[in-house]
């Protein structure tokens, strides 16, 4: 018994060794774990304010870039309106010129006419003169009075292309005129409206 005894006292003792050994294992266990919480809070504290630090500089930067969007765009608005204010304003100095042109067109038109009948009376005149001469010629009574119409219808005859000269020479005055106002500015005024 007292050997029995001695042995449990050992292995008493022997536990109790080992239950302040693994005591002191779970206190040094306990101690890491806690330091390694530690660390490993304050590590996420830090990213956490990182993290946080991040998204306020990404809401300042798109906040900037919201607000010069929103410049951009009200000065590109203000650029439309101007593009159209002048894109309006061109169009209606081409009406100007569509209705100058029309107008010269027509004058045009009209001054043609006018020289196709001067032609004609000329036509008529010369064929007339051109009898004149051949009863002239073939009526030898006649001939002094004969020969004073004749100069009578070469006068006129003259007269008539005088007057054809100064038409044609009119008409192409009217034309350069019209040539002129249409190309006047006419690269920067057709520019924007072909834009």
């Amino acid at each position: 018994e007292e050997k029995a005894k001695k042995e449990l006292h050992k292995s008493l003792s022997d536990l109790q060794k080992q239950q302040e050994s693994k005591h002191h294992e779970m206190t040094s266990a306990n101690r890491q774990l806690k330091m390694e919480r530690e660390v490993h809070q304050q590590e996420l504290q830090n990213v956490k304010i990182k993290h946080e630090q991040n998204s306020q500089e990404l809401m300042k930067l798109l906040k900037q870039e919201k607000k010069d969007a929103e410049a951009q765009i009200r000065m590109l608005k203000m650029e439309l309106v101007e593009e159209k204010n002048i894109v309006k304003a061109q169009c209606r100095q081409l009406e100007k010129i569509k209705v100058e042109c029309d107008k010269l067109t027509e004058e045009l038109t009209q001054n043609e006419e006018e020289n196709i009948k001067l032609r004609q009376k000329y036509e008529f005149v010369k064929q007339e003169l051109e009898e004149k001469d051949k009863q002239i010629s073939s009526e030898d009574d006649h001939l002094r009075r004969m020969d004073e119409a004749r100069l009578q219808f070469k006068d006129q005859l003259h007269h008539l292309e005088m007057e054809q000269e100064s038409i044609l020479t009119m008409i192409g005055s009217e034309i350069d005129a019209a040539c002129e106002v249409l190309s006047r500015d006419s690269a920067e005024k057709f520019k924007v409206i072909q834009s």
